[in-house]
C-alpha cells in the first residue's frame, strides 16, 4: 500500500493540471495583496492638506465645546452608562489621524479575508480532487493503471490520499503569498505588524476549519469523479446543486434553509449561524388574511459538520459502488 501510495504521490506531483491549480490560486493571493496595498498606502498630499483644515476647524470647536464634552463623558462613565469599559474621556481632543483615511493593520487584514481566501482556495482544492480522477479516465490510464495493480480497493483509497496531500500543497502556497505579502505591505507602510495572541489564536482556528472544508471537498470531487468519470459531468452536477439547492429551495421551501452547503459551511467555519424562516398565523382584523413574521433559527457549527460531511459520505461511497462495480473502459 505504502508503494503504491507513493507511486500515486509521484504522478501527482508531475500532473501540469495540479501545478496549473496552483498558479492560478497564487495569482489571486497576489490580487489580495495588491488589495492590501491599496487599503494601507500613505495618504495624499491632498488629503493630507484637507485632514489638516478639518483638525483645525475641529480644534476651534473643541476650545469652545471641549470642557463641556468632557464633563458629559466623566460623568456618563461615572454613574455606570458606559457599562463599566473605559470611555476614554482622556482623548477626545481632535488629532489628525481622525481625519485621514482609515489604513488597517495586518490584524485587520487578515480577518478581512479570511472568508474569501477560504472560498478561494476550497475551491481550487475541489477542482485537484476532481482533476486527478477524472484525468484518468479520460486518458484512459486508468485501465492501464489497473493492469498493474488489480485491487481496486487500494487503488481507490491511494488515489483519495494523494488528492487530500495535493490539494493540501494547492492550499498552502496561496496562503502564504497572502499572510507574507499582507505583512510585507503591513510593514513597509507602517500601518502595524502586531497580531495579539487572541486575535492570532481566533485566525488560526478559522483558518483550520476552512482547511477541514477544503479536505471535504476534495473528499466530494475525488468520489464525484469516480462516480461520474468525466470533469464536464462532476461541473454538471456542482452546478444543479447550486441552481437548485443553494438557489431555488430556500426559495419554494424556506423551512429547509437548513440544507445548503453555504448555510451549513457558514456555520462550521464560524462557530454558527442564523436562517430566518416565515410564521404566519391568522389575521383576526382582516378575514381571510395573514400576519407574518420572520422566525431566526440557528445552525450550530456540529450540525453543519454533520450535514456536509454526509453529503461528502454519499459521494464517496456513490464514487466506490462506481469503480468497483462498473467496467473502466
Amino acid at each position: 500500500m505504502s508503494a503504491l501510495l507513493r507511486a500515486e504521490l509521484a504522478r501527482a506531483r508531475a500532473r501540469p493540471y495540479v501545478w496549473g491549480v496552483v498558479a492560478v490560486l497564487t495569482l489571486g493571493a497576489v490580487g489580495h495583496v495588491l488589495i492590501g496595498w491599496w487599503d494601507t498606502r500613505p495618504p495624499t498630499s491632498a488629503q493630507v492638506t484637507a485632514a489638516s483644515a478639518a483638525l483645525v476647524a475641529a480644534e476651534d470647536r473643541w476650545q469652545e465645546e471641549g470642557s463641556a464634552l468632557v464633563a458629559q463623558c466623566v460623568e456618563r462613565q461615572g454613574t455606570g452608562g458606559g457599562d463599566g469599559v473605559d470611555l476614554g474621556c482622556a482623548d477626545l481632543a481632535p488629532v489628525l489621524e481622525q481625519f485621514l483615511p482609515y489604513r488597517p493593520g495586518l490584524a485587520h487584514l487578515l480577518e478581512q479575508r479570511v472568508t474569501t481566501v477560504g472560498l478561494m482556495v476550497v475551491i481550487g482544492m475541489l477542482m485537484t480532487g476532481v482533476g486527478l480522477v477524472t484525468a484518468e479516465f479520460a486518458t484512459g490510464s486508468m485501465s492501464t493503471w489497473l493492469t498493474f495493480a488489480p485491487r481496486r480497493g487500494r487503488v481507490f483509497v491511494s488515489k483519495l490520499v494523494a488528492a487530500c496531500a495535493a490539494s493540501a500543497v494547492v492550499a498552502l502556497v496561496p496562503v502564504l503569498v497572502v499572510v507574507a505579502g499582507l505583512a510585507a505591505v503591513s510593514a513597509l507602510h507602517g500601518t502595524g505588524t502586531a497580531v495579539d495572541a487572541a486575535t492570532a489564536a481566533a485566525l488560526a482556528g478559522r483558518a483550520a476549519r476552512w482547511f477541514a472544508v477544503g479536505l471535504g471537498a476534495t473528499v466530494l470531487g475525488v468520489g464525484l469523479g469516480f462516480a461520474v468519470r468525466h470533469a464536464a459531468a462532476v461541473t454538471g452536477i456542482v452546478v444543479w446543486w447550486i441552481a437548485a439547492v443553494e438557489s431555488t429551495l430556500p426559495l419554494v421551501l424556506p423551512s429547509a434553509r437548513w440544507l445548503p452547503l453555504s448555510t451549513n459551511i457558514r456555520a462550521w467555519t464560524a462557530g454558527q449561524t442564523t436562517y430566518d424562516v416565515p410564521s404566519c398565523v391568522a389575521d383576526v382584523n382582516a378575514p381571510g388574511g395573514e400576519v407574518c413574521r420572520l422566525v431566526a433559527h440557528t445552525v450550530g457549527a456540529g450540525q453543519g459538520a454533520l450535514v456536509a460531511g454526509t453529503l461528502v459520505a454519499l459521494a464517496v461511497a456513490a464514487g466506490w459502488l462506481s469503480f468497483r462495480l462498473r467496467d473502466v473502459t
